[in-house]
């Protein structure tokens, strides 16, 4: 009888320990771990980088587009969705399904933060089908008014959908979890009012230039995200942050062309790593030369998408790591 209790405690006790073990490594859900934990362990991330786990940031191989999938363990989330359709000649008005694809691949079935960093629909044609499929908790935008279709869309699904909208403008801090940061360097409130009143009165803008740019930070980590932002949005970052811009990695703005990557923006960005998202043979001639050349004499390690496919970097904190898929 004493034996058999015996039996009964120890069976008791392993239950016990293997659910213990399970609780601690939290519930998996479309590639983020869940934290009960609370603000404690982001602070704690924040102090030690690296203890909590990887930054895995993928700039995806969307053709000629933007999409951008960060997972800091504890949220994941989306910068721009590349366009709808394809743009390739040979593929025009079919739709662009590299998006689903990739994400599918990463095993994503919820997101909680979209953000759109401007109404052109090379950035955001997929973004109402992302919300819709995904879920997305909250959708982020500079909130100036468009009337692309793509942005109509994404507001009307956001809405539909009860996602939670949030605008964004220069010096805002975004909280991604686990210690990661992302700090909106532009547009500024300038930026936002200007082209609202603009827009208002049926003036032209430079869309580009309403670009969210920001800089990604986990420990010692950072990556310059950039939108399509475009030379005046580069000087003017310039001026107002100067040296504070240094980064690891930068994704370079408008998929390389000319019309960004300022010889003085790049120079003092410092960063060992240019990422380039752009379409085979796509009709802009995206990288253009005089990007590549500013990074040939800087001696910037390039990757583009339309040659290494999804670009992954990824890091603890403390040390990092870049590589293409081909």
């Amino acid at each position: 009888m004493i034996k058999r209790i015996y039996k009964y405690l120890a069976v008791m006790v392993m239950t016990l320990a293997m659910l213990v073990s399970g609780c601690s490594q939290g519930a998996v859900s479309g590639g983020a771990t869940s934290d009960n934990s609370g603000n404690s362990a982001a602070a704690e991330a924040q102090d030690q980088p690296g203890i909590q786990g990887k930054l895995v940031v993928k700039v995806l191989d969307v053709g000629q587009g933007d999409a951008i999938l960060i997972n800091t363990g504890e949220q994941i989330i989306l910068i721009d969705t590349g366009d709808d359709k394809y743009r390739e000649e040979n593929r025009k008005n079919e739709e662009n399904t590299q998006l689903f694809a990739a994400l599918d691949k990463e095993g994503i079935t919820h997101i909680d933060k979209l953000i759109m960093t401007h109404a052109h629909a090379d950035h955001i044609g997929k973004a109402a089908k992302v919300i819709k499929k995904y879920g997305v908790t909250e959708l982020i935008h500079n909130g100036i008014p468009s009337a692309s279709a793509a942005f109509r869309n994404a507001l009307k699904a956001a809405k539909a959908q009860g996602t939670k909208q949030i605008k964004v403008k220069a010096d805002d801090v975004l909280d991604f979890g686990k210690g990661v940061t992302f700090t909106v360097l532009s547009p500024t409130t300038q930026i936002i009012e200007q082209d609202t009143r603009d827009l208002q009165a049926d003036k032209k803008v430079n869309v580009n230039n309403e670009s969210i740019v920001g800089i990604l930070k986990f420990g010692d980590f950072s990556m310059l995200l950039t939108g399509d932002a475009e030379k005046d949005v580069e000087k003017d970052i310039l001026a107002r942050y100067g040296k504070n811009i240094n980064c690891k990695v930068y994704k370079t703005p408008h998929h390389g062309s000319h019309t960004s990557s300022s010889f003085s923006y790049v120079k003092a960005i410092q960063p060992e790593y240019a990422i380039i998202s752009c379409g085979v043979n796509n009709s802009y001639g995206h990288p253009h030369k005089e990007t590549m050349q500013t990074f040939k004499k800087l001696n910037i390690n390039t990757l583009e998408t339309d040659k290494n496919g999804t670009v992954t970097v990824e890091t603890d904190g403390k040390t990092y790591s870049v590589k293409g898929e081909r």
